[in-house]
């Protein structure tokens, strides 16, 4: 879930994930890269997380301060994740030169389906799942990730036992670059203009990073679409909520301000 409320910048007006649990937030007193500590102190030096003030169990880096250290180390492990992908593309076509088509589909056979799906889960393709449960995943398996996700995509998926998962929300940035590559994927969408809208409305710094490497034809477009209803599974819950007249409050993640994620000029990208 998505900081909201109070920080030590005063109340938080904006926040944007720009890696899983690592949020860039703007409140009413200064601006900056927020962090549960739990997470930084899983993935970042101890010199970087000794530099965060903290505060409520999460770790701040202001803006025109520390914030550039977190930063470095994200993307030391992006540079790092492009480097392994851009690995596994040479070997991809190395084995196609050697051995022909067949021996580029021998590399997708043989995935296990997520440990923890207990029998539930939603198979769209060989490595490519949706969990079932209260709290249901997308989860793409590491080798499929590897050869059709980019390293920034990868970065918003939770890795455990060989899958990144991902909330229903923010399936929404595999599904898009996933889409173009298999027709499971396209299938799946029912709605890409709402796929749009969630990554424009929730994402904007994975559009940015996107649309800064791709052509201008192959950007992501804009659309007035209502968010988080491109899955099936987000349509039914929707309709279960007005049958059931359930009104749930929405969360950060939710939230309907229409300049969510749209005013900050956060630096990250350049």
């Amino acid at each position: 879930m998505q900081p909201q409320g109070e920080s030590i910048w005063g109340n938080i007006n904006l926040c944007i994930e720009i890696a899983l649990n690592i949020y860039y937030i703007v409140g009413d007193r200064g601006e900056g890269i927020m962090v549960p500590k739990e997470h930084a102190e899983t993935h970042f030096s101890q010199k970087t997380v000794a530099a965060g003030e903290e505060s409520g169990g999460c770790l701040y880096y202001p803006k025109g301060g520390t914030m550039d250290m977190p930063l470095y180390e994200m993307m030391q492990k992006r540079a790092a994740m492009a480097r392994k992908m851009e690995l596994a593309a040479a070997r991809q076509m190395e084995a196609v030169r050697e051995r022909g088509q067949v021996a580029a589909s021998a590399l997708f056979e043989g995935m296990e389906p997520p440990e923890d799906a207990a029998g539930s889960a939603k198979r769209i393709r060989e490595g490519i799942y949706i969990t079932g449960g209260e709290d249901p995943c997308f989860a793409v398996h590491e080798r499929m990730a590897e050869h059709f996700l980019s390293p920034y995509a990868c970065e918003f998926g939770r890795n455990k036992n060989g899958y990144l998962y991902y909330t229903l929300q923010s399936a929404a940035i595999p599904l898009y670059e996933l889409k173009g590559e298999f027709p499971e994927c396209r299938e799946l969408v029912v709605s890409e203009e709402s796929l749009i809208a969630t990554l424009h409305r929730f994402y904007p710094a994975y559009c940015e990073q996107y649309d800064s490497i791709a052509a201008e034809a192959e950007r992501i477009p804009q659309a007035d679409a209502p968010a988080n209803l491109f899955l099936q599974e987000q349509l039914d819950r929707a309709q279960e909520a007005e049958e059931t007249g359930w009104v749930e409050i929405p969360d950060a993640e939710e939230s309907e301000e229409d300049d969510y994620g749209e005013q900050v000029d956060y630096g990250i990208g350049r």
